[in-house]
């Protein structure tokens, strides 16, 4: 094995698809692209899934994993374990030395949004905020259904609890683009906030 000093691991690329469906569930299709220095056997994806929103809920999610694949659509290694607020995946990734791979993870969440009296929301951590690496590259497309109306949009980076705003986001017919203006340091993350008029969900 490489000695200690000479590993390292980098997210080169960060690039997640949320399809918001009329039953009010979600599909989440994550693509992870690392940069391998040294010799690794795979990495960890940590996914938050009880946190509290802006308005003060307590909100946990379940959460149905589908699939773990590399860019080929090979089904990759996976174990997974509940760690305090997160689901945490332990990803065997072949191959994982002096390398970038891809890897994409699919999973729905039947009970992912927010109701209020005059709009429904999506208040999703894109990229959670457990990565003890830097993330070049994040971004995000969250597809609601047709029709969509009222569309309101808010993005929050950094680490837990920041208020920063360093994310551009677009609005695209049903469509909302979010992407980060900077990599994402040690315990950073992106966060999408989406509210849309009631009777869509």
């Amino acid at each position: 094995a490489a000695p200690g000093s000479a590993r390292s691991l980098v997210i080169q690329r960060f690039d997640v698809r949320v399809e918001v469906k009329v039953d009010g569930s979600i599909v989440v299709t994550e693509i992870i692209e690392p940069r391998f220095n040294g010799k690794w056997n795979g990495l960890y994806r940590t996914i938050p899934v009880e946190y509290k929103t802006p308005q003060g809920f307590n909100k946990t999610f379940f959460l149905n994993l589908e699939s773990v694949t590399d860019g080929e659509g090979r089904s990759l290694k996976v174990e997974s374990t509940r760690e305090r607020h997160y689901r945490k995946l332990k990803i065997y990734v072949p191959g994982a030395e002096d390398a970038v791979r891809t890897i994409m993870i699919r999973y729905t969440v039947p009970n992912a949004l927010l109701y209020f009296e005059d709009h429904d929301e999506l208040y999703w951590n894109i990229t959670g905020d457990e990565w003890d690496v830097p993330i070049n590259d994040a971004g995000a497309v969250i597809q609601l259904p047709a029709g969509a109306t009222g569309i309101r949009t808010l993005a929050f980076t950094g680490g837990y609890g920041s208020k920063e705003k360093d994310a551009d986001v677009s609005v695209s017919g049903s469509e909302i683009t979010f992407r980060m203006r900077r990599n994402l340091a040690f315990r950073e993350g992106l966060t999408a906030v989406v509210g849309w008029d009631k009777g869509l969900v």
